[in-house]
């Protein structure tokens, strides 16, 4: 079920009852049906708001130009119209950095994140060329398909939810897309070193799928990867990280239940 509530922005779903409540936020370029049926699961359990970006799908477009900060600033409207008190987030890739924002300013209601499939570690050169290329109008285009065929491992069936959800954006959102995470990634060098900004420190679940990662890195595998996680997680109680059985980007589509059932024992069970 669709709601929307007099002067908000933004489309969203709102599901279940019970806290702590979920906010879900796909990522830049995409919308909230890539996370429907985890909102679906979630919400057997509490409250689900299941949310489309500014700009994106539902969702009012802003007038002219705007970036992650005006994205936080829409975000923290539905929180309090909606009366969340207590909540946790689930974020889909560089949706994370929104998140993070929302922590700073939430940190006595935002009490657990979990990400999906994000760049936790310092990206590799290849990562920043991929973002330039999104920025240029005779670019975008090839950059974004290559994407689309790492991300779903040149599967066809794999493929699907991206051809689906993130091909009806134009230059100018793959563009701003990229700008907005560039300017995260130079800011903080990494998504590790900017949640350790945080303070008081917030307890944090990354979930990943393993090929991702290998493929990122050019690696033969994702021990670098995870080795990384694990060698921070010694140092910083309040990290915690699994790997998935997926394959693709979006975890979340491949592994619904699998995912599901993480995100209920993290809330439920991590301190």
């Amino acid at each position: 079920m669709n709601k929307s509530i007099k002067n908000l922005k933004l489309a969203f779903d709102d599901w279940g009852i019970g806290e702590p409540s979920i906010l879900l936020l796909p990522g830049w370029c995409s919308d909230r049906g890539i996370l429907t049926p985890l909102a679906k699961l979630l919400s057997n359990n509490r409250r689900v708001i299941n949310l489309d970006l500014p700009g994106h799908n539902e969702s009012a477009h802003p007038q002219g130009d705007f970036g992650s900060e005006d994205i936080v600033c829409e975000v923290l409207k539905i929180v309090d119209s909606l009366g969340i008190n207590e909540f946790s987030t689930v974020s889909v890739a560089h949706a994370g950095w929104i998140v993070v924002e929302l922590r700073r300013r939430l940190f006595n209601r935002l009490s657990k994140m979990v990400f999906l499939d994000w760049i936790i570690i310092e990206p590799p050169p290849v990562f920043f060329e991929s973002l330039e290329s999104m920025q240029k109008l005779n670019e975008w285009q090839n950059a974004r398909d290559n994407l689309f065929r790492g991300w779903s491992l040149g599967d066809c069936d794999l493929v699907k939810p991206f051809q689906e959800c993130m091909t009806n954006y134009d230059f100018d959102m793959w563009s701003r897309a990229g700008r907005e995470i560039e300017k995260s990634y130079k800011e903080f060098g990494s998504a590790l070193k900017c949640l350790e900004t945080l303070s008081p420190s917030p307890t944090v679940l990354n979930l990943y799928s393993p090929p991702q990662a290998k493929n990122l890195y050019a690696q033969s595998d994702d021990s670098s990867y995870f080795e990384a996680q694990q060698n921070f997680a010694k140092n910083h109680s309040w990290f915690h990280f699994r790997r998935l059985s997926s394959k693709s980007h979006l975890p979340s589509v491949e592994v619904t239940q699998e995912v599901a059932r993480e995100i209920e024992d993290f809330i439920t069970q991590v301190k």
